[in-house]
């Protein structure tokens, strides 16, 4: 990597860093999130950062300063280092150029974030939720179908648990709360997926759930576990839209 960041150096300030290319945000922030700052604040060294790309703990400080007031990652102080964590500017950023990428090198390739887990029998909620007629006119202006009443409940893998941490900073489709007379109903948002590379659908994520972080919820304009043939502890894979 550190051959890469010099290859990339294609300009200097001698007044400190200004600004970056493209090409240089893109390369650190892609450096920060292989060292885990893509869904958790990790705690960094500017000497080590220094180090692996081969320039001076100064410039790696201004160029994170940088990348900060752009909106691009969260920094804050802990004990002798910095704790640092992509914001959901940074990384729809990487994601952008990663689409660029698979749009040269794989011009079918229309997905870019897959996870994988097992089908569960959930609380029951799905149903309700997805039978209320406010919800529902939302997903007919926001899908173009109105989802068959209940969610596929499915329990992820752990490589897969980062890209549901990814997914819940991203923006999505949004899904406005409301209220009728005896309760109020929460907001979400939604992702358009496809359902083992089968069916379209969109995995919903609400502002309130029961479940944990190793949980999605999947919606489709059918019964995605008659269709599919999906018992409790079936594997089903969901390609991510973005």
């Amino acid at each position: 990597m550190k051959n890469l960041w010099r290859g990339n150096q294609l300009h200097n300030i001698d007044q400190g860093v200004r600004w970056l290319r493209e090409e240089e945000k893109i390369f650190l922030l892609t450096f920060l999130a292989l060292r885990g700052a893509l869904d958790k604040p990790i705690k960094i060294s500017l000497r080590d950062i220094a180090r692996n790309l081969g320039l001076s703990p100064q410039s790696i400080s201004r160029r994170l300063e940088v990348l900060e007031k752009e909106g691009l990652i969260n920094r804050s102080i802990s004990g002798r280092g910095q704790l640092v964590t992509l914001s959901s500017s940074g990384i729809q950023k990487i994601l952008s150029f990663y689409n660029t990428l698979s749009t040269v090198l794989k011009p079918v390739k229309d997905t870019i974030l897959v996870l994988k887990g097992r089908v569960f029998t959930g609380l029951g909620e799905g149903a309700f939720y997805m039978s209320r007629p406010e919800y529902r006119k939302q997903f007919i202006r926001t899908l173009g179908y109105a989802p068959y009443p209940g969610t596929l409940n499915i329990r992820l893998e752990p490589s897969s648990m980062k890209y549901r941490k990814v997914l819940e900073r991203l923006e999505g489709i949004k899904i406005n709360p409301f209220a009728n007379r005896s309760r109020k109903y929460g907001g979400g948002k939604l992702f358009k997926v496809r359902i083992n590379g089968e069916v379209e659908g969109a995995l919903i994520i609400p502002e309130r759930t029961h479940y944990g972080p190793d949980v999605i919820e999947v919606i489709a304009p059918i019964n995605l576990r008659e269709f599919l043939k999906l018992k409790d502890g079936d594997w089903v894979t969901v390609y991510v839209h973005l």
